[in-house]
C-alpha cells in the first residue's frame, strides 16, 4: 500500500519486478514456515523444532524491515501529496498502521531478534491492533479512501448468489436427488453430477440477474444511468450534424447529472459549434486545453480534467486545472477525442446540490464521451464523403459541359473549314486558271493550316466518343510505311518556313500491323505535328519504323527541350499541355496525345514518352502485327 497509495510510484513503472519479488519472498517464507511446522507436528522432536526456528527468524526480519520501510514510505509520500484529501487519507492510514503494529513489530519482534525479551504482555498487542481497522474505517467513511458502494454492491450480489445457488443445490442435489437415487440406484453417480452441474451452469446468468436486481433496488442511480444511456445512444447515433450531437449531449448530461450549467463544443471543419451556456469563448477553452496537452503536463488528450476537490477520485484532480475553465465555472472537462483527433469538449459545471461527482457520475461521462465522439467522427466522415461526392459530380458535370461545348464548336467549324480546304485545293489544282508562282507558297500555307485545324476539329469530335464506355475500333491490316510517308508529305509544307525536316528510317521486311487506318493516320499526324512544334528551326524530326517486342514500333524523336519527369505521363491526359515551345507560338488544346493514346488502346497498342539520351523528347508507339482474320 505504501508503494501504490494514492497512485503507483514512478520507479515501479520502471522496475515492475519489485512488487513481484516482494510477493514471492513473502510466499516462500510462509510456505517454508508452514512445511517446517507440519513436519514438527507429524514428528514432535526437539531437532525438528530447531529447524522451524531459522525460517521463522527470516520471516521476522522480513516483517520488521518491510513494516518499517512501508511506514517511512507512507510518511514521505503523504508529505508530498498536493490534494488535502489525499494527505488526510495518508495521515489516518499511517496513524492506524503505526499504532497498530508498533507493540508487536517494534516492541516485541524487533527486541526478540536482538535476543531481548519484551516487557509488554501479548494482550496489549491485540488492543493496539484495533487502531488499524478504526483508522482504515475512518479514512473510508470520511475521506473516501475506497469506493464503499462497490464493496457493498459486491457483498450483496455474492451473498445473495451464494444463498440462491445453495438453495438450488439443496433442491436438486439433496431433495430431488435423493428421491431419484432411491428410484434409479444405477444412475446415482450421474444424478449427483447433474445436481452439482445445475448450480454451475446457472452461476453466470444468476449473477447477472442478481446484479441487475441489486442495482435497481439498492443502487438506483446506477440503474437509472444505464437506462438513460441506452436512450442517449439511440438518439445520438441517428444525429445528422455536429450541432445536433452537441445539443443532445449537453441536454443529456445537464439533466442526468442535475448540473447548474454545462456546455458541449464540437468541431465542424474549421468552425466550432457550441451548445449550452458558457461564460467564455469556445476558442479560448479549446486553446487552453490544447496548451495543457502539449505543454508536457500529465494531461492526456483523452483524460478527464477535474478541478481540485470536485470528485471522489483524487487521482483525477489536477492542480494545474486551466484558469479559463475555473473562471467559466467548469468543474470537469472531458475532451471529445477519437483516433488521436480532438473533435470538441464536454464542460461540466457545479451540481445543483453542490456535491462532488462520484464514481458513477464519472462512468456516465466516459460513456457519453465515447458515444458522442464516435457520432462526431461518423458525421464528419459522412460530411467529407458527401462533399467529395458533390465535388466529383460537379467536376463530372463540368467535364460533360466542356465536352459538349467542344463537340458543338467542332461541328460548327467543320462546314466552313471544309469550304476553305476545298477552295484552296481548287486554286492549287488550277481550277479557274493556274495560280501565279509567288502565290503558290501562300496557298500551300493556307492548306497546311486548314489541315492542322481539321485535325483539331476531328480531335474535338472524337473526345466525346472516346469517353463512351462502348467505344471500339474496326481493326484490319494497315501498312505503316505509306501511311507515315503520307503524313510526312502533308506536314512538310507547314514546317518548311522554319526549316524543320522529317527523316524517315524504315527497317526492312516489315509486315502490316493490326489497326484502323484512319485512326492511325490521326495518331501519326498528331505525333509529327507535336514533334515539329518543339523542334528548333532547321532541326530534324527523326521517324523510325522498326520491329519491337511482339509487334512493330513507331518512334518519333525531336531535338527540343525534352520532357520533365512528371510530364511523361501527364501529357497523355485530356486537356493537358506541356511546357510552351520556345520555337513556335502555336499551342494546341491538349487533345492530340490524349486522342493518340486512346486510339492505340482501342487497337491493343500502347504509347510512352521519355527523353532521348542525346536530348529531345522521344515517343514510342507499339502496335501488334496483323495475324490474319
Amino acid at each position: 500500500m505504501a508503494l501504490t497509495f494514492p497512485r503507483r510510484r514512478n520507479f515501479l513503472e520502471k522496475r515492475p519486478g519489485v512488487m513481484r519479488a516482494l510477493w514471492i519472498t513473502a510466499a516462500i517464507l510462509v510456505v517454508w514456515q508452514t512445511v517446517a511446522m507440519l513436519r514438527y507436528f507429524a514428528d514432535p522432536r526437539p531437532a525438528l523444532w530447531q529447524g522451524f526456528a531459522f525460517p521463522r527468524f527470516l520471516a521476522q526480519v522480513f516483517l520488521v524491515s518491510m513494516v518499517g520501510l512501508g511506514c517511512m514510505a507512507l510518511y514521505r509520500s503523504g508529505r508530498k501529496l498536493e490534494l488535502s484529501r489525499e494527505r488526510e487519507q495518508a495521515k489516518w492510514l499511517l496513524w492506524g498502521f503505526t499504532i497498530g503494529v508498533t507493540p508487536y513489530v517494534f516492541l516485541r519482534t524487533l527486541p526478540r531478534l536482538a535476543g531481548l525479551e519484551s516487557p509488554l504482555p501479548p494482550e496489549l498487542d491485540r488492543l493496539f491492533e484495533l487502531a488499524i481497522p478504526l483508522a482504515f474505517t475512518f479514512a473510508v467513511v470520511r475521506y473516501r479512501f475506497l469506493d464503499i458502494d462497490i464493496i457493498i454492491r459486491r457483498s450483496l450480489i455474492y451473498g445473495i448468489l451464494a444463498g440462491v445457488l445453495a438453495s438450488i443445490y439443496l433442491l436438486f442435489g439433496v431433495l430431488a436427488g435423493q428421491m431419484l437415487m432411491v428410484r434409479y440406484p444405477r444412475y446415482a453417480g450421474a444424478i449427483q453430477i447433474f445436481a452439482v452441474a445445475i448450480p454451475v451452469i446457472l452461476y453466470t446468468p444468476t449473477r447477472r440477474w442478481i446484479g441487475m436486481w441489486v442495482d435497481r433496488i439498492f443502487f438506483k442511480i446506477q440503474y437509472n444511468y444505464a437506462q438513460a444511456l441506452v436512450a442517449f445512444q439511440e438518439a445520438v447515433r441517428v444525429a445528422s450534424s455536429q450541432e445536433e450531437i452537441a445539443d443532445l449531449t449537453q441536454r443529456f448530461i445537464k439533466g442526468e447529472l442535475r448540473l447548474q450549467h454545462a456546455a458541449v463544443l464540437a468541431r465542424r471543419g474549421e468552425a466550432l459549434e457550441a451548445a449550452g451556456d458558457l461564460d467564455t469563448s469556445a476558442e479560448d477553452v479549446l486553446a487552453a486545453e490544447a496548451a495543457l496537452t502539449t505543454s508536457g503536463s500529465p494531461a492526456h488528450p483523452r483524460r478527464l480534467l477535474a478541478s481540485p476537490n470536485s470528485t471522489s477520485r483524487p487521482d483525477l484532480e489536477a492542480l494545474e486545472f486551466p484558469e479559463v475553465f475555473a473562471d467559466a465555472g467548469v468543474r470537469l472537462a472531458l475532451p471529445l477525442a477519437a483516433d488521436g483527433k480532438n473533435r470538441g469538449m464536454i464542460l461540466v459545471g457545479e451540481k445543483t446540490s453542490e456535491r462532488r461527482f462520484i464514481e458513477e457520475d464519472l462512468k456516465l461521462l466516459y460513456a457519453v464521451r465515447a458515444e458522442a465522439a464516435a457520432a462526431l467522427e461518423r458525421v464528419e466522415l459522412v460530411q467529407i464523403a458527401t462533399a467529395e461526392t458533390l465535388e466529383r459530380e460537379r467536376a463530372q458535370e463540368m467535364e460533360r459541359m466542356k465536352s459538349d461545348f467542344f463537340s458543338r464548336v467542332a461541328h460548327d467549324l467543320r462546314t466552313p473549314l471544309t469550304s476553305i480546304r476545298w477552295t484552296v485545293q481548287n486554286l492549287l489544282d488550277g481550277v479557274g486558271g493556274r495560280p501565279d508562282p509567288e502565290h503558290v507558297p501562300h496557298l500551300q500555307a493556307v492548306d497546311a493550316a486548314a489541315n492542322q485545324l481539321g485535325r483539331l476539329v476531328n480531335n474535338l469530335l472524337e473526345l466525346s466518343r472516346l469517353e463512351h464506355p462502348g467505344a471500339r475500333s474496326d481493326l484490319g491490316p494497315v501498312d505503316l510505311v505509306p501511311l507515315v510517308q503520307e503524313a510526312v508529305g502533308t506536314l512538310r509544307s507547314a514546317t518548311a518556313e522554319r526549316g524543320v525536316q522529317f527523316e524517315l528510317s524504315v527497317a526492312p521486311g516489315l509486315r502490316s500491323v493490326c489497326g484502323n487506318r484512319d485512326q492511325l493516320s490521326e495518331v501519326v499526324a498528331n505525333l509529327l505535328e507535336n514533334a515539329a512544334r518543339y523542334s528548333p528551326n532547321g532541326a530534324a524530326v527523326e521517324v523510325t519504323l522498326d520491329r519491337g517486342g511482339d509487334g512493330q514500333m513507331l518512334i518519333v524523336r525531336d531535338h527540343g527541350p525534352g520532357l520533365s519527369q512528371h510530364e511523361c505521363e501527364r501529357i497523355f491526359e485530356r486537356f493537358e499541355q506541356g511546357r510552351p515551345s520556345p520555337y513556335s507560338r502555336q499551342r494546341g488544346f491538349g487533345l492530340g496525345l490524349y486522342v493518340a493514346r486512346s486510339y492505340l488502346t482501342l487497337m491493343r497498342g500502347s504509347i510512352s514518352a521519355g527523353n532521348h539520351p542525346e536530348g529531345g523528347a522521344r515517343f514510342v508507339c507499339l502496335l501488334p502485327e496483323w495475324q490474319g482474320s
